[in-house]
């Protein structure tokens, strides 16, 4: 089943994260300018128009373009902030800006 999943660009990272740890590294994430809490309404329309030819386009193509369109999207910043720092509870980790080395 065509699946997308759209996530606020500020939380990227996280979201490939968890879909290398759950086995579907390449699973299409579209970013969202952050934040979307607190925006006008326009403002919310607006980003979504931005990004909806993507999504449109990531719901249609095969899974050998996915893969090779998402699955280096947001790997290079989830490891910058893993090495960076970062809780780990079993399989899972997130970046704790604290633990900065």
């Amino acid at each position: 089943m065509p699946t997308v999943v759209v996530c606020s660009d500020e939380f990227g990272p996280l979201a490939r994260a968890e879909s290398q740890v759950l086995g579907i590294p390449d699973l299409p994430l579209v970013p969202i300018p952050h934040p979307l809490a607190g925006n006008d309404i326009e403002l919310v329309r607006a980003k979504a128009r931005a990004i909806a030819a993507e999504v449109m386009a990531a719901l249609r193509d095969s899974v050998e373009v996915l893969g090779q369109r998402y699955a280096s999207r947001f790997v290079t910043l989830t490891e910058r902030r893993l090495a960076g720092g970062a809780v780990c509870v079993d399989e899972v980790c997130a970046f704790d800006p604290v633990l900065v080395r």
